[in-house]
């Protein structure tokens, strides 16, 4: 029986004074002539576009091993479905260097990547299912977390959180990650003024004046 849940979580209006001093500081108040900087439109901008895809690829394309610690050992364990999942295939016809580049790629850009990990009876991992990040919500149980989204079937599930892997960015209460765009709108949204100035100017737009 599932245990009853609040809403998604919201971000926290106020960071802890450790965080801050790590690095966690709220984003600086945006200036209201510059673009509003969204994922969505902060990627069209071939700087962010590149870095996003350096930071995928380069982490998809290395093999993943997996250790296990016995005895006070570190032991490589070869005969184990994660192995398979991570360096194969991660769930029916998509190679796992898909999913994991799906996942790093949402990651670098938004801040928060998902893969279902679903298991058996038995307790194994069954697959890493790629997520689409516009249909997750986190929830919340006292402590625990819940995740409530819409599988590659497009059947709605809600799991707990050893189900999903989460990748998440500058998460300030350990579980809601943050877009580093976001993070740094003042510095990108400079960037896309810049890049929609030279397009414009580009276009023949630029305003001109007569003598």
């Amino acid at each position: 029986m599932e245990p009853p849940v609040t809403g998604p979580v919201a971000a926290s209006a106020t960071i802890p004074a450790h965080l801050t001093e790590a690095g966690f500081a709220t984003p600086p108040i945006r200036h209201r002539n510059l673009p509003r900087v969204t994922p969505d439109r902060a990627v069209e901008h071939a700087t962010v576009l590149a870095c996003c895809l350096n930071i995928a690829g380069d982490h998809s394309k290395v093999p993943l091993k997996l250790w296990q610690r016995q005895d006070g050992q570190d032991v490589r364990v070869r005969e184990h479905p994660a192995t398979y999942l991570l360096n194969v295939e991660s769930s029916e016809g998509i190679p796992a260097k898909v999913a994991r580049f799906a996942a790093v790629y949402a990651y670098a850009l938004r801040g928060n990547g998902y893969l279902y990990a679903p298991r058996n009876a038995a307790g194994e991992l069954t697959a890493l299912q790629i997520v689409e990040h516009n249909t997750v919500s986190l929830l919340k149980s006292g402590a625990a977390r819940y995740y409530e989204f819409e599988d590659l079937g497009g059947v709605r599930r809600r799991v707990p959180s050893r189900s999903m892997a989460h990748l998440r960015y500058m998460a300030a209460d350990g579980w809601s990650g943050r877009s580093p765009l976001t993070v740094a709108a003042q510095s990108m949204g400079i960037a896309m003024a810049a890049q929609d100035a030279a397009a414009r100017t580009a276009a023949g737009g630029s305003a001109r004046g007569v003598v």
